[in-house]
């Protein structure tokens, strides 16, 4: 009985200590489409205090069910809120899942 006790919490401190390492998210993005251009997407990033940072309109549908796609997003409106990435560049976007425009 003792030894499953400490296995039970050894693997619940394992758990919690590893939610704790989790980075805090910056900011938030939204994707938005039209159902007269289904293709065409507008993506928009946001601060915490819903400014409007970037904004971009890609011809490509994103799939945002995809983990990948919705990290590379996250990684991105981190690194706007952050000030790391030029805002000027109209193509970060397009970029980053290797469109083309």
């Amino acid at each position: 009985m003792k030894k499953i006790m400490l296995t039970a919490l050894i693997l619940i401190s394992a758990v919690c200590s590893q939610a704790q390492t989790k980075v805090p998210e910056r900011g938030f993005w939204v994707v938005e489409s039209n159902a007269n251009q289904p293709k065409a997407q507008t993506i928009r990033f946001y601060t915490d205090d819903a400014k409007l940072i970037y904004e971009e309109t890609i011809n490509t549908k994103l799939n945002l069910k995809r983990e990948k796609t919705r990290l590379a997003l996250n990684q991105l409106s981190n690194k706007l809120n952050e000030g790391k990435d030029n805002p000027e560049n109209k193509k970060l976007i397009a970029l980053a899942f290797n469109l083309n425009r």
